[in-house]
């Protein structure tokens, strides 16, 4: 991650100001919540979403919140890429302005009609916004950086009919194989979700799939693992929920000894501690994959 040294104090005060309006709802942060939080900085690109008379825009959104709903946090990621992205074209450290135009170009339906609300015409407000970037005059819409794949963050996964057949018959047949019998306590159900959510990654790659596919796989898998050992051994209590998944780009090495320098020695202890266990498990049910479909 980019250190703070190379973002404006008012870019970090927009973000801060979003996250804030956020949790003012209870919500999760999303392009909305950022459009707030520009609104409440200073500068031209806080003037632009100043309505000519009336309540301010964090008034009018704070009214009409329940209308909104939740956030979509994958949505306010692609539009801080964005924004990142069409600063680093002018070589300017990311402004407030960079983002108001990225989240006009994103096109969210909710900041559309939130501007609408607060009585704001999108095209005059990116053409502010256009100036506070100090962009040239009619900048081109942007484009946009993906978003993070299917599956991870709050994205949702790809439904099963869209899944890749060969993968998903593949996990199917290790979803009607589940050793639940050699399940003796809950850390051994913690080794089998981990044994398959490694398979799951590995039949995507094994197949060459993109990255919608392989966390989309991933988080189906995971959910049918979860609901059979939920049904299966009740015994062992309420399933621990999975966090939400975060997309990491693939990297060609990985030092083995970087965690232990990150994270801690007592860090590293227990993640060592969890690899020999989930080992273990797997050297346990190995004979219960015999014949499983190869891909």
């Amino acid at each position: 991650m980019a250190s703070h040294e190379r973002y404006s104090e008012p870019y970090l005060g927009a973000i801060h100001q979003g996250f804030q309006f956020a949790r003012e709802l209870g919500q999760r942060p999303g392009p909305l919540h950022l459009l707030v939080g520009i609104a409440d900085g200073d500068g031209r690109a806080a003037a632009a979403l100043a309505p000519a008379e009336g309540p301010s825009l964090r008034a009018v959104l704070t009214e009409a919140a329940v209308t909104f709903g939740e956030g979509v946090g994958y949505l306010q990621v692609q539009a801080q890429e964005a924004a990142r992205s069409l600063a680093a074209q002018f070589g300017k450290p990311p402004a407030p302005g960079h983002l108001l135009i990225a989240l006009l170009d994103q096109g969210v339906p909710d900041v559309l009609r939130a501007l609408s609300l607060a009585g704001l015409d999108p095209a005059i407000v990116r053409q502010s916004a256009v100036a506070a970037a100090g962009a040239p005059v009619g900048l081109a819409p942007l484009t946009l950086p993906p978003p993070v794949p299917a599956g991870t963050m709050d994205r949702p996964a790809l439904p099963v009919e869209e899944l890749d057949g060969r993968a998903w018959r593949t996990l199917r047949w290790r979803q009607d194989h589940l050793p639940l019998g050699k399940v003796r306590g809950r850390g051994d159900l913690a080794a089998l979700c981990n044994l398959e959510r490694s398979a799951a990654l590995r039949v995507g790659e094994r197949l060459g799939l993109a990255d919608d596919q392989r966390y989309s796989l991933l988080s189906r898998h995971d959910a049918e693992v979860i609901r059979r050992a939920a049904d299966a051994r009740p015994d062992l209590g309420p399933q621990p929920r999975r966090p939400p998944l975060r997309y990491r780009r693939r990297r060609r090495y990985r030092l083995p000894w970087l965690p232990a320098v990150q994270g801690g020695l007592a860090a590293w202890l227990s993640n060592r501690r969890v690899s020999v266990r989930d080992r273990w498990f797997r050297l346990r049910t190995r004979g219960s994959y015999r014949g499983a479909p190869q891909v």
